[in-house]
């Protein structure tokens, strides 16, 4: 299944643009640059550590959960934190794309609690992983989409 059916979605950007805790304006698109690949240069010009918070409080995550999601140990989490850094660019995208993810299953599962809650369990469509470590890669990720695809159309999984 393709994921450009659900995620090419003004609802799915708005949601997205909502957990980062964006304008409109800060995305500023080029010309060309629409859907979600308006969100590369935000991404390339590093996220800032506060929209690090406002994700990792809707998701209900810890610090060291949290870490260890962006491939950062806990001091250099802690370190952005104090020193208000930037996310780098690998940093930045796995934040967007658990931004992403959550904003897609908000919107499959019609709320931010369930889909908070969904994230966290062990899902059947997933042999039994959970979703919120399955998607710290680029390919569970993809299968994430997948899976909230196929709820999105009523496939039974």
């Amino acid at each position: 299944m393709g994921n450009s059916l659900v995620l090419e979605n003004d609802e799915i950007t708005k949601r997205i643009i909502g957990t980062l805790g964006l304008k409109d304006s800060d995305l500023r698109s080029k010309g060309k640059d629409k859907g979600m690949f308006s969100f590369d240069s935000f991404i390339r010009k590093g996220i800032p550590y506060a929209k690090v918070q406002l994700v990792k409080a809707a998701l209900n995550l810890t610090d060291n959960e949290f870490a260890d999601y962006l491939g950062i140990s806990l001091r250099t989490l802690q370190r952005k934190r104090t020193s208000h850094g930037k996310l780098s660019l690998s940093e930045g995208d796995r934040l967007f794309r658990i931004a992403k993810i959550f904003a897609l299953a908000a919107q499959v599962l019609e709320s931010e609690d369930m889909a908070r809650k969904w994230l966290h369990r062990q899902q059947r469509g997933l042999g039994g992983r959970v979703p919120i470590q399955v998607i710290q890669t680029e390919t569970g990720a993809g299968e994430v989409e997948d899976l909230l695809e196929k709820i999105e159309y009523g496939v039974l999984v």
